[in-house]
């Protein structure tokens, strides 16, 4: 069945999967061009009062395809794509533009995806302490980088925020609101309202609601300290980073970028196994610990000041760590020490052989001198003297010879 709507056409057959063409300007807003997009029959589509959401793929990527209801849907559509022109693909957190089409009806916009929005998945995911920390980072990253460009997203939600079974990415734009003055807008579908936004948190707040609600499977709800003590349950380092966006109200906000830094400083990145960047911009790694062969001697304790424990058993006191987090470190650990065991075999093997192929010279030189031998003409210490001696005495003797002659005469 052939049909014809609203300057899309597409092909739909029984049974197979359905393919619709649509003719999109490109995110450079300059150029027309055609994408094709494959559906799957009884694929993930819904709809609210604005738009309608559909899930494909086109040129084999997962793509997602709004098409506006009304003017309203239009408007919003118009000011997202304009938000995804913006970003220009340098944000991993968050979808590229393929293409929009404004200039019939109806509005329709096409970008990537990974994954499905964390609403529409079933089960509910429930993400594992190294699975949230990549969330919140991958998060918040995207909500400060568009910051930055002087927007808050203000739809914050399980609908906007897509995950694939390994990261998060931010989408629903079309609600964003500028940071200061709007008047450098004007003229831009971002310098008019776009209507309310879907939900009344700050941006950050709602970001820590959604992690929360990956980290148990389920929203939560009560005061911000009872929501904070529940994801430390879960994960202590994560609960106490995000403390500050679960108090955030409106007109007391904390900013993304503030939060972003808070997860770097209390999550590290530890260093992988197969030394694989996690993210695009990761911290540097922690210095390497000492071999035991190496390891500097502990303080003596003094009568003035008693033995100190470790900073690390400080921080295990002052900070209770979960035990999925526990376990983790006790695994790594172990690794470290067997790592270390073994570099420590492997310098001694190289010692002995080292010792082995050495010539013997200390041996040599250990063994006994000979005496120097002297030439046979040579005179013995102390010869120079005696000769001169005789020599005076026999030119003496003469001497008196010759003088007792002339006294003779």
């Amino acid at each position: 069945m052939n049909m014809t709507r609203g300057g899309t056409i597409y092909t739909e057959q029984a049974g197979a999967p359905a393919e619709e063409t649509f003719t999109l300007q490109k995110s450079s807003f300059g150029q027309s061009g055609r994408v094709t997009v494959t559906f799957t029959q009884g694929g993930l589509q819904h709809e609210d009062a604005l738009l309608t959401h559909r899930y494909g793929r086109a040129d084999d990527r997962d793509v997602l395809l709004k098409t506006a209801l009304s003017a309203a849907g239009a408007k919003v559509l118009r000011r997202e794509a304009e938000v995804y022109d913006r970003i220009g693909g340098r944000q991993a957190a968050a979808g590229r533009m393929i293409g929009f089409q404004a200039a019939q009806s109806p509005v329709c916009l096409m970008v990537t995806r990974r994954g499905v929005p964390v609403s529409r998945c079933g089960p509910p995911p429930r993400l594992d302490d190294v699975q949230l920390g990549r969330a919140a980072r991958d998060l918040f990253g995207a909500l400060a980088f568009l910051a930055d460009l002087g927007f808050a997203h203000r739809a914050v939600s399980a609908d906007t925020v897509f995950w694939d079974g390994r990261r998060v990415e931010l989408h629903g734009f079309g609600h964003v609101e500028p940071l200061g003055p709007s008047e450098a807008l004007a003229g831009s579908a971002l310098g008019t309202p776009a209507g309310p936004p879907a939900g009344g948190f700050p941006d950050v707040q709602a970001a820590a609601h959604l992690l929360l609600r990956l980290a148990t499977g389920s929203p939560g709800g009560g005061t911000p300290a009872a929501l904070v003590a529940e994801l430390a349950e879960v994960d202590a380092d994560l609960a106490q980073a995000l403390e500050p966006a679960f108090h955030a109200t409106p007109g007391h906000e904390v900013s993304p970028g503030e939060v972003r830094d808070r997860l770097w400083r209390s999550r590290p990145k530890p260093l992988p196994p197969e030394r694989v960047p996690e993210d695009r911009h990761g911290p540097a790694a922690p210095p390497r610990q000492p071999s035991p062969a190496h390891a500097p001697a502990p303080p003596r304790a003094t009568p003035q000041a008693p033995p100190q424990a470790p900073p690390q058993a400080v921080r295990a006191e002052a900070r209770p760590r979960s035990a999925v987090r526990g376990r983790r470190l006790a695994a790594e650990e172990g690794g470290r020490a067997e790592f270390r065991e073994l570099r420590r075999r492997q310098r001694e093997f190289r010692e002995s052989r080292r010792i082995a192929a050495e010539p013997p010279r200390a041996r040599v030189q250990a063994g006994p001198v000979a005496p120097a031998r002297r030439a046979p003409d040579a005179a013995p210490p102390g010869s120079g003297g005696v000769l001169v001696l005789f020599l005076f005495l026999g030119v003496l003797a003469v001497a008196l010879i010759v003088s007792a002659v002339l006294l003779v005469r």
